[in-house]
């Protein structure tokens, strides 16, 4: 990999942080997909057959349109999108070797955290939630007990629970300062670090 991608793929990036401080504006949405287009690319580019790979940044792309297209009556659609993407991110995670079962407590032990805060605020959404915390929990602890972990896949897993805890949190529980552009910060590392991982894995297919 050149420098080329991640500079490309970071200015990209802020350029829709950036502009987006105050909210959507009109195309928002293709400015938004376009760091993971360039992901997309370089996945192709790199003549490995990923296919659940390039599903999981296809969902994440529905998902950021959907959400930058009506934030709040799709919101449970992009949900849905984002947590077929987190699927397609654990099925891409395979083969999967032994962990060890203390590893888990952190992620629980958070997970338990986040949710109590959110919990007197989620009503309906409550079992949504849940189960998106459950697929999102489960792809970042895969990360670690995959056959094909890397520092990179690691990180972007935990990037991944930062950026949805803020959105959980910003919406459910209280506002955060900046929460738009620490949301979608934390966003764009993890993608880049997820598929940058998978592509640096030495048992990649």
């Amino acid at each position: 990999m050149t420098i080329t991608i991640p500079f490309c793929y970071s200015l990209l990036a802020f350029a829709y942080i950036w502009l987006s401080r105050s909210g959507e504006f009109p195309l928002s949405f293709l400015l938004k997909i376009l760091p993971l287009l360039l992901l997309s690319g370089w996945l192709i580019k790199s003549r490995v057959t990923q296919p659940w790979l390039l599903a999981a940044l296809g969902f994440s792309m529905l998902g950021d349109v959907l959400l930058a297209w009506d934030g709040e009556r799709l919101f449970v659609v992009g949900l849905a999108a984002f947590l077929l993407g987190h699927l397609s991110y654990l099925m891409n995670l395979r083969p999967f070797r032994r962990c060890y079962p203390l590893l888990l407590l952190p992620y629980l032990g958070f997970a338990a955290l986040v949710l109590s805060l959110m919990w007197p605020q989620l009503g309906a959404m409550a079992v949504p939630v849940c189960i998106y915390m459950g697929v999102i929990l489960s792809m970042s602890f895969g990360t670690w007990c995959s056959g094909r972990a890397t520092p990179w896949l690691i990180a972007g897993g935990l990037l991944f629970i930062i950026s949805d805890s803020l959105i959980g949190l910003n919406k459910f529980y209280q506002s955060i300062p900046y929460a738009g552009s620490w949301i979608m910060l934390t966003y764009y590392a993890a993608q880049f670090a997820l598929v940058k991982g998978f592509l640096s894995s030495p048992t990649r297919p």
